[in-house]
């Protein structure tokens, strides 16, 4: 009897044994089964981006995923490309990325996506290497509504210039040339100081921060005063576009439209520098971009009128990889400060 019960006993310590393995596993699962998210921006320290790790983060805790906000200090390609590498080797479920160097950021997104991870671009409209790409608008729509305001407030007839940040930079190139294209093909009479390539227009380079664009800009206009508009299309270079203007005393003659966050640009609101421009809240891109990259895991179609779940993007058009929203805002001095507390 003793022997029996021992032989008992001992199979119920087995039986402990193997079930607390088996938890233990079982633990071990779901955490291989966490998602693993990233982002990499442009430059991190800018509500502007740091709004994609607002929101990202928010996504990710909804989810219960390990989210990761990776970009360098200051706009710079190659910084950019380190962080990709980083992010990569994080081995990430989905990896969402806002080029500056559209051809390099390609090149390095190819290793992603060979280790299996997704791939979602935010303004990279023109990279082959992603699953998709999520964009607040259409880019052209978006350029073209730049051109019409400007005809709406300087007339059928007048001199501009535009200005990117890189030739390179997707997003601000369609911007750019949309804006171009509208004009010259409805409104012949108005007149682009900006260099051509063949039919097309090449944006003046301003460079990625405010400084650079200064110094472009007041170079631009001491050999053309006579522009009347300026398109600056690269919300941390738009600053130094307007103290060029204002510092040579032409902003009373020329004016600037803007793309970019409300806040970092109110006082050109104010002083009428600006009169018109536009943004959207990147932050709410990241989480698109996020909640696509879940339903190419999940295999689940990507179609025009879906709902991804955040304000702007409940009604999504799809072209091709290009998902866009209905998701752009518009300000003037007499909204400024409303938008600025969005951004």
């Amino acid at each position: 009897m003793i022997k029996k019960g021992g032989n008992l006993e001992m199979k119920k310590f087995i039986a402990l044994v193997l079930c607390l393995m088996f938890c233990v596993a079982s633990v071990g699962v779901a955490e291989s089964d966490q998602l693993v998210v990233a982002t990499v921006v442009k430059a991190i320290g800018s509500n502007w981006f740091d709004s994609m790790d607002w929101e990202g983060t928010r996504w990710a805790e909804e989810h219960g995923a390990e989210m990761h906000y990776i970009g360098p200090t200051e706009m710079d390609s190659a910084a950019q490309l380190q962080s990709l590498d980083d992010a990569i080797a994080l081995q990430p479920d989905i990896l969402t990325v806002v080029p500056i160097a559209a051809d390099a950021c390609d090149a390095v997104l190819a290793g992603a996506r060979e280790q299996g991870t997704v791939v979602v671009s935010h303004e990279g409209s023109t990279l082959t290497n992603i699953d998709y790409n999520v964009d607040a608008f259409n880019n052209q729509e978006f350029g073209e509504m730049f051109a019409k305001k400007a005809v709406e407030l300087y007339g059928e007839d007048f001199t501009y210039c535009v200005i990117t940040s890189t030739l390179s930079t997707p997003a601000h190139m369609e911007w750019c040339r949309a804006f171009y294209n509208y004009l010259a093909e409805n409104y012949p009479n108005t007149v682009c100081v900006n260099d051509m390539d063949g039919e097309e227009v090449v944006p003046l380079e301003g460079g990625t921060n405010a400084d650079l664009n200064y110094t472009a800009t007041k170079q631009l206009l001491q050999a053309h005063p006579e522009i009347d508009v300026i398109l600056g299309s690269n919300s941390s270079g738009v600053p130094g576009i307007c103290r060029a203007v204002e510092e040579l005393g032409l902003n009373e003659t020329c004016k600037v439209l803007a793309v970019g966050s409300a806040s970092g640009h109110r006082d050109y609101y104010l002083s009428g520098t600006i009169p018109f421009g536009a943004f959207w809240y990147p932050g709410y891109a990241q989480y698109a971009a996020f909640q696509v990259g879940l339903r190419v895991i999940n295999g689940e179609p990507i179609e025009s009128g879906m709902d991804l779940g955040v304000e702007g993007y409940n009604n999504v058009t799809v072209d091709g990889k290009n998902i866009y929203g209905q998701a752009w805002l518009e300000v003037t001095a007499e909204n400024v400060d409303e938008m600025a507390e969005m951004l």
